[in-house]
């Protein structure tokens, strides 16, 4: 140990021994939600690893009915689908040897430490997968070089009025430095004087328009950002995991394995409108 201004050499220290301590810091963790809110296939997909969804259109045209003989014309069934393919396969693991098993795994949770630690970057490789469908919604309010504004978000929800996409299932994702330099910048949203009272009290952002708001980094970032509000339905997914193993070696060391397997499709591209705003 060195000594620190006004302090002599330690002619102790090399007797002292060195200690890990119980305690350990950690990464923060953002916070993930696309599995959470966007439709789960998981179950439907077991055994395989494509999935064939099927599409009812609304794009039939009735015909009048003669009242003498009560005919109905038919017409042929000719749908779409949509396949979900599990083509994704993540994996992570860490070596631990037998010295630091026995010095600092004496803690009998720090196995569940290093698990949590891998299981949350796999589930985060999911997340933005799922977001990154984002970009195949067709529909889209503001541009990807101007910040968003109110206009931007009442047209979008006037798209999903349009397309019959119920608002108050759908839900805001918002890259959380756009939503607090543009959307908060916006004066009616927290101005009583425009309602008689602040729509947003105490900057809070739970809801907007009454839909559900979530902030997350994960949206995508391609040539602006690509913020959305969208249907559950509009985008779907499997996922296996994330699993874990402990496999021994040869040497003396243990290997901790953690693997996710996903996979993630547009369903609907309509059921939703991509909020543009630079970067």
């Amino acid at each position: 140990m060195a000594a620190g201004p006004g302090f002599d050499a330690d002619k102790y220290d090399v007797y002292r021994p060195e200690l890990w301590t119980p305690r350990i810091t950690r990464f923060m963790k953002e916070k993930l939600y696309a599995a959470k809110f966007f439709k789960d296939y998981s179950a439907d997909i077991v055994g395989a690893d494509t999935l064939h969804v099927p599409h009812i259109s609304d794009t039939f045209t009735a015909t009048a009915i003669p009242t003498t003989s009560g005919s109905v014309t038919a017409e042929a069934i000719s749908e779409t689908k949509t396949d979900l393919t599990v083509d994704n396969w993540y994996g992570k693991g860490y070596y631990i040897t037998k010295f630091e098993e026995r010095e600092i795994m004496k803690r009998p949770n720090i196995i569940n430490e290093y698990s949590q630690a891998i299981g949350y970057r796999l589930g985060r490789y999911a997340e933005r997968a799922i977001l990154d469908n984002i970009t195949s919604i067709t529909p889209t309010a503001g541009t990807t070089t101007t910040s968003l504004v109110a206009t931007n978000l009442e047209a979008a929800l006037g798209i999903l009025e349009s397309n019959s996409v119920p608002k108050e299932n759908c839900r805001f994702f918002f890259e959380p430095k756009v939503y607090w330099s543009d959307i908060m910048s916006i004066q009616k949203y927290y101005d009583a004087s425009q309602f008689g009272k602040a729509t947003l009290p105490h900057g809070i952002h739970d809801y907007l328009y009454g839909v559900p708001v979530t902030l997350t980094p994960n949206v995508p970032h391609s040539l602006g950002v690509k913020n959305a509000v969208v249907h559950p339905d509009s985008i779907i997914f499997a996922m296996y995991g994330p699993d874990f193993t402990t496999k021994g070696s040869e040497h003396l060391r243990k290997k901790i394995i953690g693997d996710i397997m996903y996979g993630d499709a547009i369903m609907q591209p309509t059921w939703g409108v991509q909020l543009l705003a630079t970067s």
